[in-house]
Formats: C-alpha cells, structure tokens, sequence
C-alpha cells in the first residue's frame, strides 16, 4: 500500500511539473529566439557595414572627361577635349569620324597606337598654363594630386597647352605621344594639370603600333563602344 502510494505520489509530482518545463522551454526558446535575430540584426548591420566599406570606386570609363580636384561650387577648368590621332581613322569633321570632333565631356576619341600623335583641343577658358601627360592608368582619378606629379619622373610624355594664336589649321593646343621603345601597349589616363594642380583626365586604350592603320572609323568606333559597355559592366 505504501509503494502505491509513494508510485502515486510520484505521478502527481510528475503531472505538476510538466506546465512548469512547457513555460521553461517556451521561455528557453523565446530567449534563443530573440537571441538569434539580435545576433542576425547585428550581422546584418555588420554585413551592410563591411560591404559599404568594401565598395570599390566606380569603374573609370574609356573616352570620358573626370574633372579632379573640384571645391565645392567650382566649375570645372576644362569643360570637355578632343583628341585626335594621326595615324589610325579619318579627318571629316562629322559624328562617325574618329578624328576631327567637336570638343566632349563623354564622346572622346580613347583608341590609339603607340607612336601615334595625339593632338589635344581642350574647351576651357583658361589660355596658358595648362600641362598635358600620359601616365599608367590608375582606377581611382582621386589619386591624381599635386603630390603625385611632383614624383614623376621626366620620361612621361607631356606638352605645354598653349591656345594657338592663329585661327586657322585644326587648333590643336599640344601634341605627344607614347613612344614604343620606353611604354607597353595597355591603359592609360591623359592628364592635364593648371599649374601643378591636376583638373582632368580621359582613360585612353593604347594598342600596339601599326595595329590600328588599317581599321575603318566604324571598326574604330566600335572598338571605342564595347570598351565603354565592358567597363559600365564591371
């Protein structure tokens, strides 16, 4: 009788304590819950976090004008360039020639050989003062200050922009090039500086010399067109 009674007893403290274990484990789980979307909200800002400060800077587009240096409010020093070459594409002064454009922020000629001359036109109120290079590509304009060019060394190319006092011929302010013996064909970023302060520059593709002699202005454009695509798709 008294194991009966001590089984039962048993089985009594047994069926009070299962709502008390059920309110333990909800709580348990609640807490763990909780727990668990802190930890995901807190992963989450992290993630947001690092991916804002991984981003890289957007791509740098062949044959567009970046102004450099800029203060807040102030305009531009050059507006927008042309370049031409004497070596690959026609001279007609029209949309579809490689050569002979009207001065542009985003339509720049970006294709040419090495040897070949490229002849700048730049729009921009100032008249002296301006200095032309050509130097490695670099993906972040921002890199370009007044430290940078004071290292380099004197094989750049460069040429003194002057506006040309005669009205006549094809205006062209300064002319240089990329000679074979000392560069490689690959990218690279016309700059131009006021003074020692850099405030622009276009990427251009340079190409092995004699490669581009023989190819139309539509191949050319073409070549310049899906250089643009693939680093708007980067």
């Amino acid at each position: 009788m008294k194991k009966k009674l001590l089984c039962l007893s048993a089985a009594l403290a047994m069926l009070l304590a299962l709502p008390a274990c059920g309110k333990k484990d909800d709580a348990s789980s609640g807490a763990s819950s909780a727990a668990s979307s802190s930890s995901q909200a807190e992963n989450g800002e992290s993630s947001s976090d690092a991916q804002q400060n991984g981003q890289q800077a957007a791509p740098v587009i062949p044959g567009k004008l970046y102004a450099l240096n800029l203060a807040d409010s102030e305009q531009p020093v050059i507006r927008g360039i042309s370049l031409d070459g004497n070596q690959a594409g026609t001279y007609k002064e029209d949309a579809d020639s490689v050569n002979g454009r009207a001065p542009s922020d985003s339509e720049i000629r970006c294709v040419f050989m090495l040897n070949e001359w490229i002849s700048i036109i730049p729009d921009t109120d100032k008249t002296d003062g301006l200095t032309a290079y050509i130097v490695e590509h670099h993906d972040d304009p921002a890199t370009y200050t007044d430290s940078f060019f004071a290292a380099l060394t004197g094989d750049v190319p460069t040429v003194s922009l002057q506006k040309p006092e005669d009205e006549g011929g094809y205006g062209y302010w300064g002319e240089l090039y990329l000679n074979p013996e000392s560069w490689k064909a690959g990218a690279y970023d016309l700059v131009i500086t006021d003074g020692a302060k850099p405030v622009a520059c276009v990427m251009l593709n340079m190409y092995d010399e004699g490669t581009l002699a023989e190819k139309s202005d539509a191949e050319l454009n073409r070549m310049m067109a899906d250089a643009r695509a693939a680093a708007e798709n980067k």
